[in-house]
């Protein structure tokens, strides 16, 4: 059944749709919490925090919109609102530290990204996605390492696709740079 179905089921009562839209987004929704917190008990709060305003809300989901940017969006206002309520008064919310941990966090199994990072050319890579302009790094991070398309960037951050586009070339463009002048000081060894 895909997610609409499921989204008009679980607004009419249905629990059990509700527990399927639980099941196959939970994932991603820890992974992001997990990321942004940097510790499992932090990222389990958050969790169950964002399910229970989806389920609030569920009747204010717009069916042309997609489910994961709507999520996202859900996730990261979840995030943010943790961090307040638990950060010193006067910290910033949202600020380089839970940036790095977005940027850092292992995944459960090594991916593509994982094996990617290993060895000289990850650390540059690392290191100048690290360097990238927020607005620019939060995108590629979101297409990246989230997986995310980009109208659901897009629609997450409240962005129109081009802007997104647009920063998403920018910091490709910037990083391809680095790992060519990278080759270059390494004498070819990539």
């Amino acid at each position: 059944m895909v997610d609409s179905d499921l989204i008009t089921r679980a607004a009419g009562g249905d629990p059990t749709a509700f527990q399927a839209l639980v099941e196959r987004h939970r994932s991603m929704v820890y992974r992001v919490a997990f990321q942004f917190a940097g510790n499992h008990h932090d990222a389990e709060d958050i969790a169950q925090e964002v399910f229970i305003k989806v389920y609030r809300s569920l009747d204010k989901f717009r069916h042309d919109a997609q489910l994961t940017s709507w999520l996202y969006r859900i996730v990261m206002n979840a995030c943010i609102d943790h961090r307040r309520r638990h950060a010193p008064a006067g910290s910033a919310p949202f600020g380089e530290e839970a940036e790095q941990k977005l940027l850092n966090t292992p995944e459960e199994r090594p991916g593509p990204e994982a094996r990617a990072y290993a060895g000289e050319i990850g650390d540059v890579l690392q290191s100048e996605i690290a360097r990238l302009p927020h607005g620019q790094r939060l995108i590629f991070v979101m297409r990246h390492h989230q997986g995310l398309k980009l109208c659901e960037i897009a629609d997450a951050l409240g962005l129109a696709e081009g802007t997104v586009k647009r920063q998403l070339h920018a910091a490709v463009h910037r990083l391809r740079q680095a790992l060519t002048h990278a080759n270059v000081t390494a004498g070819g060894r990539a």
